[in-house]
């Protein structure tokens, strides 16, 4: 069950504070003025991965660890997974082998590398790399952990939620980058089990829309690719665990385009001096389209990581001139 139970969440904590203290929820007085709402961002950058990944990560690799079993830890991602589990790995003394796409993001890989990974680089995206690494059986001793599937993880990124309600009052609507829903699938049970009133909404780019797709359709939807420069919600393959729960503590799913994205960080960039990736500027994004359905509320963002290739850096700055 992919669902965290109350306990599950608080034991993650408890874990999660030996590597990380609480992250901050800054009211954002610039951004408030331009959506014309009170808008806070949940900055969950600030930690040596630069991603909220780190929370998942370490829950899971330190339960990992106590087992006697378990000779190597094996995931796919586009980065920022890979990269938190890496640094678990290192932190718990756990081999660890990360499959990449072939076009994965430099600074990403880079930090996978730093933090002691085993990189491979296998097909065109996500989806095909976990085909690549899967398609002949595990080694004795080695277990390959889905990032949109692992329970521990989920329970981690739960603790967002705990975080937040805490340091916002009154709070009425959540704003949740989407990639396989292992972040909204957290944070949304949280939220939901404390206060019901509270609107969850996720963002998926439109060029990766497979858990909009099969939020609408009440079942799990494949696309047949996700060609989204954002690389943390460059998924292609509905998990139907995850799709279960997105469908249980998410009120409304809604897509913003490539170009959205990338103004979003440069907006980001205007009003904090700080370069978010473009599922970490998703939530702007959609505050920025939708603005109807945020009026009148007190909104949070999820800035989830600020772990940016240097090509991409460059193009936006672009924008700046």
């Amino acid at each position: 069950m992919l669902r965290p139970t109350q306990e599950n969440i608080m034991s993650a904590a408890d874990r999660i504070s030996k590597f990380q203290d609480t992250t901050p929820c800054v009211l954002q007085s610039g951004l408030s003025e331009i959506i014309g709402t009170e808008t806070y961002a949940k900055i969950e950058y600030l930690n040596p991965v630069r991603s909220f990944k780190l929370r998942g990560a370490v829950n899971l690799v330190q339960q990992l660890a106590e087992s006697k079993n378990i000779s190597r830890v094996l995931t796919a991602s586009t980065g920022n997974h890979g990269a938190a589990m890496s640094f678990a790995c290192r932190e718990f003394g756990m081999p660890i082998t990360v499959g990449v796409p072939v076009n994965a993001d430099r600074r990403k890989t880079e930090l996978i590398a730093e933090f002691g990974g085993q990189l491979e680089f296998l097909g065109n995206d996500l989806d095909d790399t976990k085909e690549h690494m899967l398609k002949d059986p595990l080694d004795p001793g080695h277990i390959f952990i889905e990032d949109g599937s692992s329970p521990e993880i989920v329970a981690g990124t739960a603790t967002i939620g705990l975080e937040i309600l805490a340091q916002v009052e009154d709070l009425d609507t959540l704003i949740i980058p989407v990639g396989n829903g292992a972040l909204i699938g957290g944070i949304g049970t949280l939220v939901k089990e404390k206060n019901p009133d509270i609107k969850v909404i996720g963002i998926q780019a439109e060029l990766a829309s497979c858990m909009a797709l099969s939020f609408k359709a009440g079942r799990p939807i494949d696309t047949k690719s996700c060609a989204t420069f954002a690389g943390g919600m460059a998924v292609r393959v509905a998990i139907p665990e995850a799709v279960d729960l997105l469908l249980d503590v998410v009120d409304e799913m809604l897509v913003v385009s490539e170009d959205e994205m990338k103004r979003a960080m440069v907006l980001y960039y205007r009003c904090t001096q700080e370069i978010v990736e473009g599922a970490g500027a998703a939530s702007l994004a959609a505050a920025l389209r939708y603005p109807e359905k945020m009026q009148n509320q007190a909104i949070c963002l999820i800035a989830t990581g600020a772990n940016v290739d240097p090509q991409l850096k460059q193009e936006i700055f672009g924008y700046l001139d």
